[in-house]
């Protein structure tokens, strides 16, 4: 998750050091990125998304801390949360101190070499999910592989606080979660943000409910005091309580979503058919104030279905500018469908519209009737946007709205 120039994420928090606990540290690199002291120096979980920014946020720790950085650790391999790493690597060798270790679980270097083969559409995704030009993006993502990884666990420190890193596939398979046993305080990493999990979100892979679940127990039965989300407040009470919650709410939605496509349903009418028991969904952990739970519902389908939504229109389709100038084409009276779209429009039936315009809004040329189309799709799209609560909802909207 990045930071926005056009309306910030909920989840983003502040980017001043907070003490969390003694010698526990938020430090706002990226959402809630974390330093804790030890004997051996400083631990750094991610460096966020510029060198530039690394350097205010040094200082304020060497004032509180008086403490070097020992560790640089990954939350996980997801672009621009570790862009900072060259700012601590290069004022540790100003000052004269060792090169901070930077260490991540195994799977981030798989990911780094994806997203290196794959950058210009990360650009593109990134953009939109972002709502920031794709010229705001590196064309080679600046990656700093890690000099050390582990695959399950990860002891720091020798003496005095230890601090072990667990692996804790979620949002990806390569999430780092941070345990401090002594005090029982855990960074839940990517685990864990202040809303309802990020599973399914429109322009990414797949993503496994049920290893999330199956993490979020994992941790709970930590019996952590306290833990601290990747974005979010931190949960000082019932938070084993919430991992737990949060896990059962996924366990249910798979579950849900297998009986129905073992009657044969689709994804579209199995969306609208499910009926979320409030005890476990319209709690203040699950707001879908970033991802939906629709995502989560398609990402299941998706995990268990192929591509194909069963209509044999789809099967073979046309190249999607030509199917869409046929449409166009078979429709005699186009001034009938902007009507219908706007009096859909008018009465508040703003998704009904969306489906009516298409009809003419995507064929190309610039027939008057087309492109009033599109300017009618894009005021739809921002009164869509109004409707949903999800940022990245909103985002998709958003650029729909620009288009049209």
């Amino acid at each position: 998750m990045l930071a926005t120039n056009v309306e910030s994420s909920p989840l983003l928090g502040s980017r001043a050091l907070e003490s969390v606990a003694p010698g526990v540290h938020t430090v706002g690199l990226q959402g809630n990125s974390l330093a804790v002291e030890t004997d051996e120096g400083l631990l750094i979980v991610d460096s966020g998304p510029s060198p530039h920014l690394v350097r205010p946020v040094l200082d304020q720790l060497r004032e509180q801390t008086g403490k070097s950085v020992r560790w640089i650790v990954y939350s996980h391999g997801h672009l621009g949360y570790n862009y900072g790493v060259p700012g601590f690597l290069d004022a540790a060798a100003e000052r004269g101190e060792p090169r901070p270790t930077v260490i991540a679980h195994a799977n981030v270097v798989h990911r780094y070499r994806r997203y290196l083969e794959t950058a210009g559409l990360q650009n593109h995704i990134n953009a939109r999910q972002f709502r920031r030009p794709r010229a705001d993006f590196p064309r080679t993502p600046p990656l700093t592989f890690p000099d050390q990884t582990y695959t399950e666990s990860l002891t720091l420190g020798s003496t005095g606080r230890t601090v072990r890193l667990l692996w804790a596939p979620s949002e990806t398979d390569d999430v780092t979660a941070v345990w401090l046993p002594r005090e029982r305080i855990l960074y839940a990493s990517a685990a864990v943000i202040s809303g309802i999990p990020n599973i399914g979100t429109p322009m990414r892979t797949l993503r496994d409910p049920v290893r999330w679940a199956d993490t979020l127990d994992r941790l709970a039965a930590l019996r952590p005091a306290l833990v601290i989300p990747e974005f979010g407040p931190v949960i000082r009470e019932g938070a084993a309580g919430q991992l737990t919650a949060t896990a059962a709410a996924l366990r249910w939605l798979r579950q849900a979503v297998v009986e129905r496509l073992n009657q044969g349903r689709g994804v579209d009418d199995i969306v609208h058919d499910l009926d979320y028991p409030a005890e476990l969904f319209d709690v203040p952990w699950m707001r879908e104030n970033y991802g939906h739970r629709e995502y989560i519902v398609r990402d299941i389908a998706r995990s268990e279905t192929g591509w194909w939504d069963g209509n044999p229109t789809h099967l073979h389709p046309a190249r999607p500018a030509d199917a869409a100038a046929i449409r166009a084409e078979a429709i005699t009276d186009r001034q009938a469908v902007l009507d219908t779209a706007t009096r859909l429009r008018d009465t508040g039936r703003i998704q009904d519209a969306l489906h009516v315009i298409d009809l003419l809004a995507l064929a190309p040329g610039d027939d008057p009737h087309v492109v009033r189309a599109r300017q009618l799709k894009g005021d739809l799209c921002a009164l869509r946007k109004e409707e949903i609560s999800s940022y990245v909802s909103r985002s998709c909207y958003e650029v729909a709205t620009d288009a049209g």
